[in-house]
C-alpha cells in the first residue's frame, strides 16, 4: 500500500460520514500497551486494567519504555455505518519485527520484517465501534546459541553493529531493542478495489529523451469487473507538461497486477547533487468504473538513467560518468525518531561536505529518508538488512530473499537509490571470525549471500553489489597497519568503509559519561575505568596501542589527539583513492558519517551534530577540484632527496581554464621553494 490523502483520526470519526472514498485516515496518537511475554495473557481481550499508554508511531525505546521481546498495543475507533462495497484496509508503515494483527477479536494476519508496509483488509472484521489489537514482538536472542553467529532476525545494524549501544560482540549488544510500532498506521476506504502497491521502473530502450515508466499496480477486488485505469505523471518540484494516459482493464476477484507503460517523451531527467537538478515526478494510478473513483494512490519518482562500466572505469548516470564520494550513514538505532527535518539536517551537512552520496549502512531505513534523499540530489548506496552472520537454514534464506524482494519492490521508485548493496561482511568473507567463533566455519551462509544478490540483481534500472566484502574495507590506521598504507594502490574498484575513531567536543561527551568516569586510571584496554565508555562503543584498544594515539595529560587533550588522528586519516584516505580515479577506485565511502547515539565512535559528526576535526578534512579532500599532495617520501632527512606528487584532481563535467596550480616548500617558516603551472 503506497502512500494515500492522510485526514486525522479521533476515537471517533464525524468526518468519515462526509468524507466519500477513497479516504485515509491516520491512526497516529495515545495506544494501550501490555507486557506480552507472557503467553497466557490475551490482549486481544483482556480488561484495561494494568494497561499504561505509549505513543504510536515510535519504538518503544525511544517513547520511553526499554523492554525486551513482546508487547500488546491496544486502540479504539468508531466509523459510521458503510456501503455493502466499500473495502476497508489497516495500513502499517512499519512495525519491528513481528506484527500479529487482531480487530474485534478476529485475527486477521501475521507479519513478519520491520522495514515493510504491509496492508491488512479488515473488511469482514469492521464493526461501528472498532477494537484493534497489535501483538509485537522484537525477540531477544540468546547469546550463548544464537546471537551474534547465528541470528534469525533480519535486522541488520538494528541488532548488531558496532556503533549501537553496548557494541557488537558483549553480552549487553542487544540492549535499547528497536521494537514498535514505529511507523505510521492508516485506516484507507476504498469502493470494490484497493491499490495496495504502484511500482515504477524508467525504460530507455528509445533513448533519454525518450523515457518510458513502467508501472506495476497491484491490486485486490471484492470481484471480476471492467474499469478504467489512469496513469499519470506531473512535475512535482519544478513547472512542466503532465504525462496521462487512461486504459480498459478487467480487474480480477482477490489479488491481481496490471502492468502499463507510460511514454514521457522530453521528460526532464533526475540529476545528483553538484551536476542538475533532481527533477521529481508525482505517479498517480486511479481505477475508475461506471459509478465514479474506485480506488487511487499516489507514488513519487524520478527518471534517471544508471550504468555500470567494465573494467572499473566508472558508473555513468544519464550517460555521465560520475565519481562517487560518500559516507556511510545511520540516522538512528530507533528510526521512529527521525523526521524529515532531521534527515534534511543531516543531509544539509553532507552535502556541504562535497559528498555526493551516502551507503544506508546494514539497514533500511524510514521513508523519509528517501524522500529527502531524492529531493536533494543526494544519491544512496541501499544494503539489504543483513550484518555478519545468521542461521544457515534454507527456511532462512528464504525469508532473508522475501524481505530482499520485498525493499526492491517498495522502495525502489526512489531516483536517489542508484545501487543495491548485499550481505555485509558475510561470515565466509571473514576469516577473522574464526578467532573469535569457535562454530565458525569458511562456507557460513555462502548460500544466503548469494540468494539475496540473485535476488537484488533481478532489478536491471540499477547497479547491484552482491555483497560487501571484507577485501573492500580498508581499515589501515585502525585495525591493521599505519595511516602510511592508505597511500598504496587500492586492491578494489569500490571501497566502502575507511575510517578512526574519535572523542566528540567536550560538552557532548559529558552528556554521557559522567565526570567520575572522565578520566580512567591508565590506557590500557582491560582498565575497568574503560567500561563505561567501551559500552558507549569507544575503542581503547585500538587508539592506544594499535593507533599509538597519545592520550595527553587532559581530557581536552585527549579529544584534540583523537580527532586530529581522525583527521589525518580520513585526508589521507580520501586524497589516496581520489588520485586513483578509475584506476581503479571508482566509488569510495568512508565510515562513519554520524554518531547515531551519545557514542564515541568513528563518526565525523557526533550525536548532537557538532562536527569534528574530520568532517572539515573530508570536506577539503571531497572539494570537487582538488589540489593534492602525495606524499612519496614519508621521513624528509637533512642532505638527501626527497619526492613529493602534485595532483589537480577535477570531478566536474567543466574544464577549469583558468585553474592555476602554485605550491612551496616552506621550513621553519623559511620558503625554500615555489612554483606555479
Amino acid at each position: 500500500m503506497i502512500p494515500k490523502l492522510i485526514l486525522p483520526l479521533v476515537v471517533w470519526l464525524p468526518l468519515a460520514q462526509a468524507a466519500p472514498v477513497p479516504v485515509t485516515w491516520s491512526l497516529a496518537g495515545q495506544w494501550r500497551v501490555h507486557d506480552a511475554n507472557d503467553n497466557t495473557f490475551n490482549g486481544a481481550s483482556a480488561p484495561d486494567s494494568s494497561w499504561r499508554t505509549l505513543r504510536v508511531p515510535a519504538n518503544w525505546y525511544s517513547a520511553g519504555y526499554d523492554h525486551q521481546g513482546a508487547l500488546w498495543y491496544r486502540h479504539e475507533f468508531t466509523l459510521p455505518e458503510r456501503a455493502p462495497d466499500t473495502m476497508a484496509t489497516l495500513v502499517f508503515d512499519g512495525v519491528d519485527y513481528f506484527a500479529d494483527v487482531t480487530l474485534n477479536g478476529k485475527t486477521l494476519a501475521r507479519h513478519e520484517g520491520y522495514f515493510q508496509r504491509f496492508p491488512v483488509d479488515i473488511s469482514d472484521a469492521l464493526r461501528r465501534h472498532n477494537r484493534l489489537a497489535v501483538r509485537v514482538e522484537s525477540p531477544f536472542e540468546d547469546p550463548k546459541t544464537t546471537w551474534p553467529l547465528h541470528k534469525t532476525l533480519v535486522k541488520g545494524v538494528l541488532n548488531q553493529h558496532d556503533t549501537r549501544p553496548g557494541g557488537a560482540w558483549s553480552e549487553r549488544g542487544q540492549d535499547a531493542n528497536s521494537g514498535g510500532i514505529w511507523a505510521p498506521v492508516k485506516l484507507h476506504l476504498s469502493r470494490g478495489v484497493t491499490i495496495d502497491e504502484v511500482i515504477l521502473r524508467p525504460d530507455w530502450r528509445e533513448g533519454l529523451q525518450n523515457p518510458i515508466l513502467r508501472a506495476e499496480i497491484r491490486y485486490r477486488a471484492l470481484a471480476d469487473g471492467h474499469a478504467t485505469l489512469r496513469l499519470s505523471a506531473a512535475p512535482d518540484n519544478f513547472s512542466g507538461p503532465d504525462f496521462q494516459q487512461d486504459l480498459p482493464v478487467t480487474l480480477n476477484s482477490t489479488a491481481g497486477t496490471l502492468n502499463v507503460s507510460l511514454p514521457m517523451r522530453s521528460a526532464r531527467l533526475w540529476w545528483p547533487v553538484g551536476v542538475g537538478k533532481p527533477n521529481l515526478y508525482r505517479v498517480r494510478a486511479s481505477l475508475r468504473d461506471d459509478q465514479g473513483l474506485m480506488d487511487t494512490a499516489l507514488t513519487r519518482t524520478g527518471l534517471r538513467k544508471l550504468e555500470e562500466q567494465p573494467d572499473n572505469k566508472g558508473w555513468l548516470i544519464n550517460d555521465r560518468r560520475l565519481f562517487i564520494k560518500g559516507s556511510n550513514y545511520i540516522g538512528s538505532p530507533w528510526l521512529g525518531t527521525m523526521t524529515r527535518a532531521k534527515y534534511r539536517r543531516d543531509f544539509e551537512l553532507v552535502e556541504a561536505m562535497n559528498a555526493n552520496a551516502i551507503r544506508v549502512h546494514g539497514h533500511v531505513a524510514g521513508r523519509a529518508l528517501y524522500d529527502v534523499a531524492d529531493e536533494m540530489g543526494l544519491m544512496i548506496w541501499q544494503d539489504v538488512p543483513l550484518q555478519w552472520g545468521y542461521d544457515d537454514s534454507v527456511a532462512f534464506a528464504d525469508n532473508a530473499v522475501r524481505q530482499t524482494r520485498q525493499m526492491v519492490e517498495q522502495f525502489g521508485n526512489s531516483p536517489a537509490i542508484i545501487v543495491w548493496g548485499g550481505h555485509n561482511e558475510p561470515p565466509w568473507n571473514s576469516p577473522w571470525m574464526e578467532k573469535r567463533f569457535p562454530d565458525w566455519n569458511k562456507s557460513l551462509n555462502q548460500s544466503l549471500t548469494k540468494r539475496v544478490g540473485d535476488t537484488l540483481a533481478e532489478d536491471s534500472s540499477r547497479i547491484v553489489h552482491r555483497f560487501s566484502a571484507v577485501e573492500e574495507h580498508y581499515w589501515a590506521g585502525w585495525y591493521f597497519g599505519t595511516i602510511r598504507d592508505l597511500l598504496a594502490p587500492a586492491k578494489t574498484g569500490i571501497i566502502t568503509e575507511f575510517g578512526a575513531q574519535a572523542l566528540p567536543r567536550l560538552s557532548t561527551l559529558k552528556t554521557f559519561i559522567p565526570e567520575s568516569l572522565m578520566w580512567p586510571k591508565s590506557t590500557a584496554a582491560d582498565d575497568p575505568g574503560w567500561t563505561h565508555w567501551k559500552y558507549h562503543n569507544f575503542q581503547p584498544f585500538q587508539t592506544f596501542k594499535f593507533a599509538n594515539i597519545p592520550r595527553g595529560n587532559t581530557i581536552q587533550e585527549m579529544i584534540a589527539n583523537t580527532q586530529a588522528y581522525q583527521a589525518q586519516l580520513v585526508a589521507t584516505a580520501a586524497e589516496s583513492y581520489r588520485r586513483q580515479r578509475y584506476q581503479p577506485v571508482t566509488a569510495l565511502f568512508h565510515f562513519m558519517f554520524v554518531e547515531t547515539w551519545p557514542s564515541i565512535n568513528w563518526g565525523v559528526v557526533d550525536y548532537l551534530r557538532k562536527p569534528k576535526a574530520g568532517y572539515y578534512a573530508l570536506k577539503r579532500a571531497y572539494q570537487p577540484i582538488l589540489p593534492s599532495i602525495e606524499p612519496v617520501t614519508d621521513v624528509w632527512r637533512q642532505g638527501r632527496e626527497a619526492t613529493v606528487r602534485l595532483w589537480a584532481i577535477n570531478d566536474t563535467w567543466s574544464a577549469c581554464e583558468e585553474c592555476r596550480l602554485t605550491w612551496q616548500v616552506k621550513q621553519s617558516g623559511k620558503r625554500l621553494a615555489e612554483g606555479e603551472t
